[in-house]
């Protein structure tokens, strides 16, 4: 829970309520002043203005009410109107302590949101480990079962094996995201790169991906750059990147349409592709799909585009995307050919082991 209430209401009345608020109670303590006297508890009579303001308002509605009551302790209550403003001790010790309460209120919202958000994370991670790993767990139980009831068969028992390890390599794949996720969300997420071939890369990539393309009737075609292109990269990374981009496209693609993968040659960067003839993405989800466990229509985790996101960061590149619903989607990505010394990454250790994807 949040601790301030205008969480959801618009900022401005934040700061009318403050303003309102403030200025009653100014009214209220002149009112006052032939009963209790003017210089009785004056200043603390505005210390709890300020910090309701900006407990429920945030700093700038704080920062409002300290300014009011500071201007009426000077006005009311430091001597003759006609030698305002004032300048004294006391209102510049309020004044400061207002602000400071202010700063310290609006930390204290700071921590809470950034709890509130880890704790979000880790709801949404569990009740995503729960739903996508039942189903590869459900389907190793059966497929071991299958095998025990039918052992002496070596070519079913071959299929069942197979079918065990596509589950197993799906939980990996699933583990992994988690994984990469929250290093990215820690700006955590190492790469070790070296000078690669940009061929090989997609070479190796459309190897992938054929078969899954032939299967669903889509054709997959890649535009390769010259032989001797190369950049300075994580390969795995890289290939993961791709995989996320390629699987997104060959999913929202129909029987008889085409995934095109180019890369071209730039003067300091190589530029990659992706490019589908599906039916593109809605303006209203198009600002949402950067962002973690974010997914239009409920399948899959949500983690792919801010995992792919986050690998062209890494490399000092950009992810952007282009589509026009009803005739496809286009995402692109540059990579420098050579790291800048200040975001050139440090070689991941020895003992880190570097994952490759592979499509399910």
């Amino acid at each position: 829970m949040s601790l301030r209430s205008s969480d959801k209401r618009p900022r401005w009345q934040s700061y009318l309520g403050a303003i309102v608020l403030t200025l009653a109670i100014v009214e209220g303590r002149v009112a006052l002043n032939p009963w209790w006297g003017a210089e009785h508890n004056r200043h603390l009579v505005f210390f709890p203005i300020v910090m309701l303001s900006a407990y429920f308002g945030g700093f700038g509605p704080g920062l409002v009410s300290t300014v009011i009551s500071t201007l009426s302790l000077d006005l009311f209550w430091m001597g003759p109107a006609l030698n305002f403003p004032h300048i004294t001790p006391d209102l510049l010790l309020f004044f400061s302590a207002s602000v400071a309460i202010c700063a310290l209120i609006e930390s204290l919202h700071i921590a809470q949101a950034r709890a509130d958000r880890a704790r979000s994370s880790r709801e949404r991670i569990m009740a995503i480990v729960a739903h996508d790993l039942r189903n590869p767990l459900n389907t190793i139980k059966m497929a071991s079962q299958l095998l025990q009831e039918n052992s002496g068969d070596a070519q079913l028992s071959h299929q069942r094996m197979a079918l065990i390890d596509r589950a197993v390599l799906r939980m990996e794949n699933l583990i992994r995201d988690l994984v990469d996720v929250t290093r990215i969300e820690h700006g955590a997420l190492a790469i070790a790169t070296k000078d690669e071939r940009v061929d090989s890369i997609l070479r190796e990539i459309l190897d992938s991906y054929l078969p899954i393309a032939s299967a669903k009737g889509t054709s997959l075609e890649i535009e390769l750059p010259n032989p001797d292109a190369t950049i300075r990269c994580d390969r795995d990374r890289i290939l993961q990147l791709l995989s996320n981009l390629i699987g997104n496209a060959l999913k929202f693609t129909p029987e008889g349409g085409r995934v095109t993968l180019r890369a071209s040659k730039q003067a300091d960067a190589m530029h990659f592709t992706i490019q589908d003839t599906g039916a593109g993405i809605k303006a209203a989800h198009l600002p949402h799909i950067f962002e973690p466990y974010w997914t239009a229509d409920e399948s899959g985790t949500g983690l792919g585009l801010f995992i792919a996101q986050g690998i062209v960061q890494a490399h000092g590149g950009r992810l952007q995307v282009e589509t026009h619903p009803g005739t496809g989607t286009s995402f692109s990505f540059m990579i420098p050919h050579r790291l800048s010394p200040q975001t050139e990454p440090a070689p991941s250790p020895k003992w880190l082991k570097q994952w490759r994807r592979k499509p399910a």
